[in-house]
């Protein structure tokens, strides 16, 4: 049997990362990514657990159901991986330039952001819960004032505001559900 390999030929290896150096490299870099973030999880779920919501008998406050459905919110503002959420959001608003789909983008980001901020608030993180409730609101009011400027336009983007403004009432109900916390 002939082990040699002919002279063109390259191991998978060096076709793959240039070498074995490379490889090793780039193993070590993502199992030390890996390890970074599972030492970062524990470490917030160690020391997030400590907080403590001091409970307020207010009046009880009349909330109208709303049928509108959110999308499911991610990664929460308190995990140490949210600015990585945050400035993708970002990003994307950026570099999406048709009007019509940023307000879409818009309003996903409001009602992630709004579902994640019932998490915080079911969670005991009332501050950071109205944080989160504060910078939805802000998108969703983006997200209407481009869709009132598509419709002046004359873009036909009824569908959307009449999404909006289910999104709106069921951002008003959870907002309500915050008085009573």
């Amino acid at each position: 049997m002939n082990f040699d390999r002919n002279k063109g030929e390259k191991s998978f290896v060096e076709a793959t990362w240039g070498g074995v150096r490379n490889a090793i490299l780039g193993a070590t870099l993502v199992i030390g990514f890996g390890v970074l973030v599972l030492v970062t999880s524990i470490f917030s779920v160690a020391h997030g657990a400590s907080s403590e919501v001091q409970a307020v008998n207010n009046p009880p406050v009349v909330i109208q159901k709303v049928e509108y459905y959110l999308p499911y919110p991610g990664i929460l503002p308190d995990s140490p991986l949210y600015k990585l959420k945050a400035a993708r959001d970002r990003l994307v608003l950026w570099f999406t330039f048709d009007e019509q789909k940023k307000a879409e983008k818009e309003l996903l980001y409001a009602n992630k952001r709004i579902g994640a901020a019932v998490a915080l608030a079911d969670g005991g993180k009332m501050d950071l819960a109205v944080s989160t409730a504060t910078k939805a609101e802000k998108y969703l009011e983006s997200a209407t004032i481009r869709v009132d400027k598509l419709l002046a336009a004359g873009v036909d983007a009824k569908s959307l505001k009449m999404e909006l403004e289910k999104a709106t009432l069921k951002h008003k109900e959870i907002l309500q559900r915050f008085d009573s916390f």
